[in-house]
């Protein structure tokens, strides 16, 4: 009777098993291509480099390197440093710190949760942070807590930090260079003599701090950035600088390196055996000059002198924040690494150089209209389903562009720090339009083709029903103030939180509840799309859910999709493509998600207790015949399978030790899993 049973319960599993790989029809893509060696920071042998796919790490001064990203909620990364016993990175979510060479990484102050993190530097056991639109940051604690820095620093685009060890110099993006003498307490314009205000870098090196420019080459002060005179010789954009030994190193855009070995009075190049000369970084180690290029390759030299040899070539994929589609193309936002177009559904892409920043925040269609919002250089456009863009901003009050929607014929932008602005012309002219909002920052916007909804990360949802001359908060029954995503029809909003789940309201934002079946009430919920009568949410953890129900119940459909978080979904082809963070473009096709999901199929199951202690009971509304019950770890490992019969079975789990393990429940062809706890 045993053996007979143990056997039902094997065919049972591998039936289950065999059905779920049936299932798992996510294709990686080849792309988009990630890129653009943003920092570097030499720790000993160890050599780590900010790209825009990741983090980079060497442990032997550069002969072999590999990707270490466990632990980033965005692989956005731009600048290194290290204080004490850890390794820090910035990225365009937040600050993370790392141990252990990079193996994994966490958080580095939840005070900084969102922000976007430009450049970091360390002084005098001091942390400090240079942001867009949130001014300099301080930590005083290793970068557990953080508290903006002090008075007279009016710039929105902290670009670039330096030290002496007793100034601090602030490069900013439109607002030419602050000084700080008092460890950021109070800051000054120290620009006079400037011929320009857009600053790349800033180096101090043999009492002398070095300046390049967007545009007019380098700049060179002599008494602490109170006067500015021009290097010497003409080296134009330079992206960086470096020194060991007495010698001054600048890498550029498009000419190479350059050094010099007389404080930055005479300079030479050195590119013998540089197969790339558009560089964007540069550091140093005991032995070796690196370079980092617009690829995402590294290049090495030795500092004694001779050729660069290739250090790393390995290939990466961008962060892909934005998808949607126009015409025949498939068209790809990403953080850190441009903007691209795909002709033929995904397996190619071109990246889109008349949108000529790195970073697009945002992109919608209404074709043949295209348009990208940025985060420095406002919005692009196209007419042509986004083959080629120009920049429109006239009467856009703000260069950094975060979330669009179209709404009875109009266009809408929501910026990072002044509300919201309307175009009723195709993007040629924008006018504000924020009355009644309570947060200037916008990170979602929606509509039900009568209202305009607004999600901000500090202050809720809010809507217009005018649309857009006013605005009213809608936060009733919604707790979480950090909304990450919204989606709206004629029926259903919904509201994806930062770390609180998903919220629905079907009464246009009067009153909101949680969704319950199938999501975590934690999750971290990136975005939500909806295609006919589905609806698609991807998830911080890397996972996405399909609802065939109008949100009663979300089935996790992530199988063999690999990466996190999951930054957007759209259909396209007859495909729901995923962009990941530094994991490219994935696809799936809708076929199989219609005919396994059928949504008159599927009744909710009920897993309880949760948090469970001894027992955990699985409930069904209705009978589907024999079923199984499986019980995993969180790494795949299966640790229990039973028969389940009827509508109701009881788990054994006293065996387990306390932590987060997955049940899946299969009944026939529809299957059911969920994350419980034991306590």
């Amino acid at each position: 009777m045993f053996r007979s049973l143990l056997k039902l319960l094997l065919v049972s599993f591998l039936s289950f098993f065999f059905t779920t790989i049936s299932f798992a029809q996510w294709q990686h893509l080849n792309g988009p291509p990630g890129g653009y060696i943003r920092s570097m920071f030499a720790d000993g042998n160890e050599i780590y480099a900010a790209t825009g796919g990741g983090v980079l790490v060497s442990e032997d001064e550069g002969t072999s390197w590999e990707f270490r990203n466990e632990g980033l909620k965005s692989c956005d990364t731009k600048s290194l440093t290290k204080l004490g016993d850890f390794v820090y990175v910035a990225t365009d979510e937040n600050i993370f710190r790392t141990y252990n060479s990079g193996l994994t990484w966490e958080q580095s102050g939840a005070g900084m949760s969102g922000v976007y993190i430009k450049n970091l530097i360390t002084c005098n056991n001091l942390l400090f942070a240079a942001t867009y639109l949130r001014g300099i940051y301080i930590s005083a604690d290793s970068g557990n807590t953080w508290m903006p820095s002090g008075n007279g620093f009016s710039a929105k685009y902290a670009y670039y930090l330096a030290t002496d060890g007793v100034s601090i110099f602030a490069g900013t993006y439109q607002d030419g260079i602050f000084r700080s003498t008092d460890m950021g307490n109070s800051w000054q314009s120290i620009s006079s003599g400037l011929p320009e205000l857009d600053i790349m870098s800033v180096h101090c090196f043999s009492g002398k701090v070095f300046a390049s420019t967007l545009s007019s080459g380098v700049m060179v002060s002599t008494n602490n950035g109170n006067s500015w005179s021009p290097l010497g010789t003409n080296i134009s954009s330079v992206k960086g600088f470096a020194n060991a030994d007495g010698m001054l190193y600048a890498v550029t855009m498009g000419s190479g390196v350059f050094q010099s070995a007389d404080e930055g009075q005479t300079w030479s190049t050195i590119n013998s055996g540089l197969a790339e000369t558009d560089l964007w970084a540069v550091e140093t180690s005991d032995n070796f000059l690196f370079a980092g290029t617009k690829t995402g390759h590294v290049y090495k030299r030795n500092l004694s002198g001779g050729s660069w040899m290739a250090s790393s070539t390995m290939p990466f994929n961008a962060c892909v924040g934005s998808l949607c589609s126009s015409g025949p193309n498939l068209l790809a936002a990403t953080h850190g690494s441009g903007f691209f177009a795909s002709t033929d559904a995904g397996n190619d892409w071109t990246r889109i150089t008349s949108i000529w920043t790195v970073e697009c925040r945002a992109v919608i269609s209404s074709p043949p209209f295209v348009f990208v919002g940025t985060d420095a250089l406002g919005v692009f456009r196209s007419a042509n389903n986004g083959g080629s863009f120009t920049m429109s901003n006239s009467g856009l009050g703000s260069a950094w562009i975060q979330a669009f929607t179209f709404c009875q014929s109009k266009l809408y932008a929501g910026s990072g720090e002044e509300g919201i602005f309307v175009s009723s012309n195709a993007g040629t002219t924008w006018s504000p339009v924020n009355s009644g909002l309570g947060s200037m920052n916008i990170t979602a916007l929606a509509n039900d083709a009568e209202n305009v909804y607004a999600g901000t990360p500090d202050a809720g949802v809010y809507k217009s029903e005018d649309p857009g001359q006013s605005w009213i908060a809608i936060n009733s029954g919604l707790p979480a103030a950090a909304i990450n995503c919204l989606h709206a029809d004629s029926l259903l909003l919904f509201a994806g939180t930062d770390s609180e789940g998903m919220y629905f309201s079907d009464n246009h934002g009067v009153s909101w509840n949680q969704v319950s079946n199938g999501i975590s009430d934690q999750e971290d919920i990136k975005c939500i799309y909806q295609y006919d009568s589905m609806y698609f949410a991807g998830t911080g953890s890397g996972k996405v859910f399909v609802s065939h129900d109008q949100g009663n119940i979300w089935l996790d459909m992530t199988n063999d999709l690999s990466g996190a978080p999951v930054c957007s979904l759209t259909v396209f082809d007859d495909h729901l493509y995923a962009g990941i963070n530094a994991g490219g473009v994935w696809k799936f096709p809708l076929s199989m998600i219609t005919n396994i999901r059928d949504a008159s199929q599927i009744l909710p199951v009920t897993i309880y207790p949760n948090p469970a202690k001894g027992w955990l009971t699985v409930e069904t509304k209705q009978s589907y015949g024999v079923g199984s019950i499986a019980v995993y770890t969180l790494t795949g490992e299966l640790l229990h399978v039973q028969r389940f019969e009827g509508q109701i079975s009881r788990v054994d789990i006293s065996h387990l030790a306390a932590g987060i393990y997955l049940v899946q429940v299969q009944l026939g062809e529809l299957q059911f899993k969920s994350e419980f706890f034991i306590q």
